[in-house]
């Protein structure tokens, strides 16, 4: 704790010897009052004051390791620093931080009390932060303070170094002329020491309080804090002459005293405190199965973090395996260990870190069992009958004979029910089935298993057309995720390309690549990837064409008559000119029909009408379009009688599905005719006026009935 303007009993004095020295005040080189003022002062330090000189800056220019220890500390050492100082140079850099960590090492500043007080006339130059050094020394010191004495410095500079001492809770003093340079001095190296007192806790029969961590809170005569400190089993402060009082609190102790300080007084000081005497008790069955859970009613304070453990009978008083903590609950829910033995259950009060209560326990053998298929397939799906404690997380595996505990394979938690299902290995050998413990991973049971080799046959077509379909019969084991699949010949084991799993049919149906040459079908185990059966097949080369007689028009549909393979995921599409193969606009399947109808986009330009495989997108066949304004022309008579014929005669696209419509003028695009004739009729038709006189529109629409192309208007009488 370091206060206001106290000189410790161990001084350091850190002299700026740095070349920015040479400047002067009224004239004065700031050496010189140095030098001066070091001499009127240092002889008034107190005889049992240990005092040292650092210097940096004084023997080099441009160094920032240019750091000395002039004087070590001792005491009677005030004419041998005013000397060195006289003999200094003054003519290196600034650094202050590492002189002043400098100065605090040689006083052992984590081991005793200790102060160093910096005179310097700059700020630091050597890429140090002095702050960050105050924090440091402040945290990693016994008693450390820094002041800093800021020779000639101006505001800004100032407060660049005052925060090594603020942090230390030292003294920042400005000195701009010899009175004041003497007046810091005087408040930090030559004033008396206050003594420091010690606090120690007594409980009510006289005993100290030992491993306890306390608060505790020292005021003034006035009731002012003058200093506190948390989680400490003693206490210190330096103090002047006066009254006092100070308060103890801990988890269950509360005490205080009020006391005088005066020139004879000395420590440690004993403050008196009730001490709450803590008690627990603790009831569990006598033998619990080794990693089981079990319960232990408990009775006790119930403070923050409080817990109840078993541990190896001889453990000392921190010891624990599993635990639960009483706030969780009453009974407390334990795990017992894996282990066999005589163990034992503890109330451990967090705060004070005791055992309250003690219980003896025995951990004894659990019974388990297991049943199953001696000899098994590999990658066979098989059926475990278990017996056991079924504690939570237990569970039952497959490993090959003499695993290390732990080790697993294929497993099923116990809590998930009787029996359980694994998979065998797909490698052939001597395996061991395994009932193992959550706690510590232990075996409690093995019964041994051989699983025997499998072998598969595959029968294919010996070619078929690239991207097609085709069927495989197979034979193999048929484990769950075992499937069929076509690859290129020698690819790594586990490739796949089209595929089908055993367990949904036999024939499986794949899709062949699209490519040309000798493919490899195989049955692949589905657990390890492990091929166990291969056949080839030829892929054979593949065409298709592509035409169409209608015209596109904007929005409206064509049909596009086709001859290809025919796959399943084949499509004919209308795509823009020069966009990449694999791209698609509108389209449809070839599986739905010959001619496929295809939507035609409103966009103009030129676009291609394409025939693509469906596996891998390859493009079999292509005819160029244009997609332009469509066009059409209407002669009919200006007026007809209701429900007579009429004759229309026209030109226009001439697709399948265009009509020629009567509806009600004014109708909007979309509106069906009251009379209708397909143009693919041929030009004229013949039509029946509408029944109800009125004003009419014939109309050339394109085949979806939105789009209308030409239209006259009709009277009917």
């Amino acid at each position: 704790m370091a206060g206001g303007a106290v000189a410790q009993e161990r001084v350091m004095i850190v002299l700026d010897g740095s070349g920015s020295m040479w400047g002067q005040i009224d004239g004065v080189p700031k050496l010189t009052i140095a030098r001066q003022v070091l001499h009127d002062v240092l002889p008034t330090v107190p005889e049992t004051t240990e005092l040292g000189l650092v210097a940096y800056g004084h023997r080099e220019k441009g160094n920032c390791a240019d750091i000395e220890l002039v004087v070590p500390p001792a005491q009677g050492t005030a004419a041998a620093i005013a000397d060195a100082a006289d003999n200094m140079k003054f003519l290196g850099k600034t650094p202050l931080s590492e002189a002043v960590k400098f100065a605090a090492e040689q006083l052992r500043y984590t081991e005793d009390k200790a102060t160093v007080v910096l005179i310097t006339d700059g700020i630091e130059t050597c890429e140090a932060d002095p702050c960050a050094l105050g924090k440091a020394l402040e945290e990693q010191g016994i008693d450390f303070t820094a002041h800093v004495v800021g020779f000639g410095l101006s505001e800004e500079e100032g407060a660049q170094v005052a925060c090594l001492a603020e942090n230390t809770g030292g003294l920042y003093l400005q000195a701009d002329d010899p009175d004041e340079l003497t007046a810091a001095l005087e408040e930090t190296v030559v004033a008396a020491p206050t003594p420091s007192f010690s606090f120690e806790a007594v409980d009510q029969d006289d005993v100290a309080v030992k491993g306890i961590p306390l608060n505790w809170t020292l005021r003034d005569a006035g009731g002012a804090v003058v200093a506190s400190q948390d989680g400490a089993e003693s206490f210190s402060a330096t103090l002047e002459e006066g009254s006092y009082s100070i308060s103890v609190e801990g988890p269950g102790i509360s005490g205080g005293t009020a006391f005088d300080i005066s020139s004879d007084s000395d420590g440690p000081i004993m403050v008196p405190v009730e001490v709450i005497k803590l008690t627990a008790t603790l009831q569990a069955p006598d033998q619990v199965e080794q990693g089981s859970q079990f319960e232990v009613t408990w009775d006790g304070p119930n403070g923050r973090a409080d817990f109840v453990t078993i541990v190896e009978a001889d453990e000392g008083p921190n010891g624990y395996i599993n635990y639960a903590y009483t706030d969780a609950g009453n009974p407390a829910i334990v795990t017992a260990p894996a282990e066999l033995g005589t163990y034992e259950l503890r109330y451990v009060h967090n705060d004070t870190n005791s055992v309250l209560a003690r219980q003896p326990i025995e951990v004894v053998e659990a019974v388990a069992a297991l049943k199953a298929p001696k000899e098994l397939n590999e990658g066979q799906e098989f059926e475990v009958n278990w017996q056991g404690p079924d504690n939570a997380r237990d569970y039952v595996t497959i490993v090959a004979v003499g695993a290390d505990e732990g080790t697993y394979g294929s497993y099923f938690y116990t809590g998930n029910g009787n029996p359980g299902t694994l998979v065998a290995p797909e490698t052939a050998g001597d395996y061991e089935i395994r009932y193992v413990l959550d706690e510590g991973s232990k075996t409690l049971v093995s019964i041994p298993v051989k699983v025997l080799p499998v072998s598969a046959t595959l029968t294919a077509p010996a070619s078929v057309q690239a991207g097609g379909e085709f069927e495989v019969a197979w034979t193999g084991p048929n484990n769950p995720r075992d499937y069929v699949t076509i690859v290129e010949v020698g690819a790594d084991q586990g490739s796949y390309g089209s595929y089908g799993y055993t367990s949904n049919e036999n024939p499986v149906v794949l899709t062949a690549p699209d490519g040309l040459g000798t493919f490899e079908i195989r049955y692949v185990m589905g657990q390890s990837n492990r091929t166990l059966a291969t056949t080839t097949i030829e892929l054979t080369g593949i065409s298709a064409k592509v035409s169409t007689d209608d015209v596109p028009v904007p929005g409206s549909s064509i049909y596009v008559d086709w001859s290809g393979p025919d796959n399943n995921r084949d499509y004919i599409t209308l795509i823009e000119s020069g966009a990449p193969d694999g791209d698609y606009g509108t389209y449809a399947y070839t599986r739905n029909g010959n001619p496929a109808e295809i939507r035609v986009p409103k966009a103009l330009g030129s676009f291609e009408i394409r025939y693509v495989l469906g596996e891998g997108g390859r493009v079999l066949a292509r005819i160029p379009v244009t997609i332009a304004p469509a066009a059409a022309e209407l002669s009919a008579p200006a007026s007809v009688g209701a429900g007579e014929v009429i004759e229309v005669a026209f030109k226009g696209p001439g697709n399948r599905n265009d009509v020629i419509d009567i509806v009600p003028a004014g109708s909007n695009d979309g509106r069906n005719g009251f009379v209708s004739a397909r143009t693919s009729q041929g030009s004229p038709v013949q039509m029946f006026a509408p029944d109800r006189p009125g004003e009419y529109e014939v109309r050339y629409k394109a085949e979806d009935g939105d789009v209308v192309l030409a239209r006259v208007p009709l009277t009917v009488n």
